[in-house]
């Protein structure tokens, strides 16, 4: 039986690295669902489809293991990883006081320039609900998220936080369904937080933040379940 071809895009002429943008787009595959949950991934599909040869799929597949998406089980293959409820609430937990606590070190360190890129993306990504345009919400909310962390001031932290990051990215896109609403009031309350340098207040908006964004995922994914 042949096997289809996978249809992610080849890698072209760039400053990084193949293997990391190899990984990226693999990981982009697999957040997107084009690369489900528990299938095996085939690395001369991978390596055909990307146009590069199978030295930077292994490395990209070992790193992507390093960030919970791949499964490397010996004389079987590579694997994408299988979520469940368990590791989603494992998963949140450690996010909720990775991200309060840098928050709530943040508040009082938070810059003019600082509060005015938080406005100005705090638009943006009402916009961007508002027109559905979720690949562009999910990099404003990024931002907005990462320029409290950032200014938090420690680089370890927040290379923790970014790890963490990108694994709930598969259940973030979930939690947009129909919760746009929730969401910017949500968002608004974490930035009236930040300028009242309410150090609190702003640890406790965005735990609130995502205790809500996985009870919204646990709810679609129930909901799913019953359909």
């Amino acid at each position: 039986m042949v096997q289809p071809a996978y249809r992610i895009q080849p890698i072209e002429e760039s400053k990084k690295t193949i293997a990391s943008m190899v990984q990226e787009r693999i990981r982009d595959a697999i957040l997107n669902g084009m690369l489900p949950a528990g299938s095996r991934l085939d690395q001369n599909l991978l390596a055909d489809a990307l146009n590069v040869s199978l030295v930077p799929v292994r490395e990209a597949l070992k790193k992507l293991e390093g960030e919970g998406f791949v499964r490397i089980i010996p004389r079987r293959g590579a694997f994408v990883t299988e979520s469940s409820q368990d590791d989603m609430e494992d998963l949140y937990f450690a996010r909720s006081l990775l991200e309060g606590q840098a928050a709530y070190h943040a508040a009082d360190k938070l810059t003019v320039d600082d509060l005015a890129r938080l406005d100005y993306l705090m638009g943006e990504m009402g916009g961007a609900l508002e027109s559905r345009d979720f690949a562009y919400f999910t990099q404003a909310n990024h931002d907005f998220h990462f320029i409290i962390y950032m200014a938090a001031g420690s680089k370890y932290l927040l290379n923790m936080i970014a790890n963490l990051w990108e694994l709930a990215q598969r259940y973030r896109y979930v939690s947009l369904k129909d919760q746009s609403s929730v969401i910017l009031a949500e968002h608004q309350a974490i930035l009236d937080a930040c300028h009242a340098r309410d150090a609190k207040a702003l640890r406790d908006t965005i735990v609130l933040h995502m205790n809500q964004t996985l009870a919204g995922v646990k709810g679609y994914i129930l909901s799913e379940h019953h359909e």
